[in-house]
């Protein structure tokens, strides 16, 4: 069975989003699905049993502007093109956010795959301020306003909700190179050597000297989607200051070993939203044996499903009311941290093992081919 992917070469999240696909394209083919990744379209692309067309590509190739997709716009004319060649279509949506969809293309597709989806369905049928679960909680409580709205809204027919799926998130991509330089020449050669999921983490048992350490970046145009950031910043640093202690809140910039280093050697890193739910910083603190202190994700499901509150990640309340005191109670209880971040550093590694990637494999089976 033929099964072809629409790639580009300067997209990070497409990257991750391939990267358990390129590592096991063997493992797929011995399975009877040929792989193939192209970065163009053209007959030889569209000429498949099964067209995956990964939105992050999709989108800029073909320079579609309107955010809600038009019948007679680039996107839908594409795939109704592609029907002449292909047996079944999948649009591959790589938002960030679990509320940013174009379920508006879902007539003209057979599957419809996201890398997170709301475990209650029925919010696709909301339309939140700044097209984000969260960024609506923050416009309804603090009043924080964008310049421009977001109006890339479409509901989910109950209808067709049947054909939306988990994809996988990008944990399944090369988290730990992901800010290096190494990252950056595989975007303009992605194919050029195999993706190795073989690295060095850290013990959640070793020495750590520092309490708290973020650095990230907090100049998100959007007002509602930098909110998240900017306060828990500013919460963060408040509460070092009061209690004393050590560790650093977006201080200096550091070079990339500086930075590793600094994470190996603190007990809890924190990851907030950014665009969507889930971020690199996440498995940064897995990789480095760090406990995960995180805004907590109860209103959503991802595969691999490694993100469980109070077992593998540290969960707070949107609103930082109980940051303070959740940064206390789990520092005040050593082996409550550890084990917690025992739990999320085994998930997050489980994942990406032997025993992960053939459970990844048998997820591509049942998500896309298996109907």
């Amino acid at each position: 069975m033929r099964i072809h992917f629409l790639a580009s070469k300067h997209e990070q999240i497409v990257d991750y989003f391939l990267t358990p696909i390129r590592f096991n394209k063997n493992r797929l083919k011995d399975m009877g699905y040929d792989i193939h990744i192209y970065y163009g379209i053209d007959e030889e692309f569209l000429n498949c049993d099964i067209l995956c067309l990964i939105s992050k590509s999709v989108i800029p190739q073909l320079k579609e502007t309107s955010t809600v997709f038009t019948k007679e716009g680039p996107v839908i004319s594409l795939i109704n093109k592609a029907r002449k060649y292909a047996n079944k279509i999948i649009w591959c949506d790589n938002s960030d956010s679990t509320s940013v969809t174009h379920f508006e293309i879902l007539p003209h597709v057979d599957l419809y795959l996201k890398k997170q989806l709301f475990k209650d369905k029925s919010l696709y049928n909301r339309e939140f301020y700044g097209g984000r679960i969260f960024t609506e909680f923050y416009h309804q409580k603090y009043g924080v306003i964008d310049q421009n709205a977001f109006s890339q809204f479409y509901p989910l027919p109950n209808q067709l909700s049947s054909k939306v799926r988990l994809s996988w998130n990008i944990g399944m991509g090369d988290m730990f190179n992901a800010f290096t330089k190494r990252n950056k020449i595989r975007h303009y050669v992605p194919d050029l050597w195999n993706v190795s999921y073989n690295f060095p983490t850290m013990s959640v048992f070793s020495k750590k000297n520092f309490d708290i350490f973020l650095s990230t970046s907090a100049n998100l145009h959007r007002p509602t989607v930098a909110y998240h950031r900017k306060e828990l910043i500013k919460k963060l640093r408040a509460i070092l200051k009061e209690k004393k202690l050590s560790g650093s809140i977006n201080g200096k910039r550091l070079t990339t070993a500086a930075l590793r280093n600094v994470m190996k050697m603190t007990k809890i890193l924190p990851s907030p939203f950014g665009w969507g739910e889930i971020g690199v910083r996440d498995y940064e603190a897995f990789i480095n044996g760090a406990l995960l202190l995180k805004p907590n994700m109860n209103h959503m499901e991802t595969f691999p499903d490694i993100f469980i509150d109070n077992e593998t990640y540290l969960g707070f309340d949107w609103s930082f009311d109980d940051l303070s005191e959740v940064i206390d109670d789990i520092l005040s209880d050593v082996d409550r941290r550890l084990q917690i971040a025992q739990q999320g550093q085994k998930a997050y590694l489980d994942s990406i093992s032997y025993k992960g990637m053939i459970k990844f494999c048998s997820w591509f089976e049942r998500q896309i081919v298996l109907v």
